[in-house]
């Protein structure tokens, strides 16, 4: 099963999916195409490779302006919430990628612009289980026209993921290109072809079912959040690397 993302809008319906699924003995998977974009690909190779050092710090952008009065994204009883969940699914899901289990998480959302029932605006504070600290902006309504989506910075220099170029700077060196930018029908065609692989048993899942499920339950944890309860954990974190 290929499933949009977010899997649920809650973890008690994502897990029926996933068992569901299991039951049926077939591969369920979440369309979160960032981790099928070709740069990100190789800024995680960057990582792996021990070029970057020891990963300090995560930084995810997702913000510009959308009109959503009037879409599903924005009606609640649908969406399951505004942009945390709708853009936030697909930066969970990469900041994982990057830096595997997320344990505590924090959000908060500042004065609304557009005229919607859910948030436009988000700040989303993230840890991860070998305490790599994040920070993810998300907005429907301003526009933080940065040239990079994902920042990260590690201990022997830092990684810039674009929309039209990516590089990594060693500590006390110049800018090294090493991607063209976003392709987003690329990313797509990626995952789509290793769903239909995993079909087929001929690869791995990019995105297992146990990723969609620990992304549901950040977003989750996000949400409780945001009554000033500060840092949540996040259900299940331990078991969801």
């Amino acid at each position: 099963m290929l499933c949009e993302k977010p899997l649920a809008l809650d973890l008690p319906s994502a897990r029926k999916l996933v068992d569901a699924s299991t039951n049926a003995g077939v591969p369920l998977t979440m369309a979160a195409k960032f981790r099928y974009v070709e740069d990100a690909v190789r800024a995680k190779s960057i990582v792996d490779s021990g070029d970057l050092g020891e990963v300090v710090l995560f930084d995810n952008i997702f913000a510009s302006h959308a009109p959503m009065a009037g879409r599903w994204n924005a009606d609640p009883a649908v969406s399951g919430g505004g942009v945390l969940i709708d853009n936030g699914t697909h930066s969970v899901d990469i900041a994982r990628y990057f830096l595997g289990s997320i344990t505590d998480v924090m959000a908060v959302a500042p004065r609304r612009v557009q005229d919607v029932p859910v948030e436009d605006t988000a700040q989303m504070f993230i840890r991860s289980a070998d305490g790599v600290c994040g920070t993810i902006d998300l907005s429907w309504s301003i526009d933080m026209q940065a040239d990079r989506y994902i920042s990260i910075y590690g201990s022997h220099g830092t990684i810039n993921v674009g929309w039209h170029e990516s590089k990594f700077r060693p500590a006390g060196g110049d800018w090294i290109r090493f991607g063209d930018g976003y392709d987003k029908i690329g990313a797509m065609r990626a995952q789509v072809g290793n769903f239909c692989g995993a079909l087929q048993g001929r690869e791995e899942l990019l995105i297992t079912a146990e990723d969609a499920l620990a992304s549901v339950a950040v977003i989750e944890a996000a949400y409780a959040s945001m009554d000033g309860s500060g840092w949540v954990p996040v259900n299940g974190a331990a078991s969801a690397a």
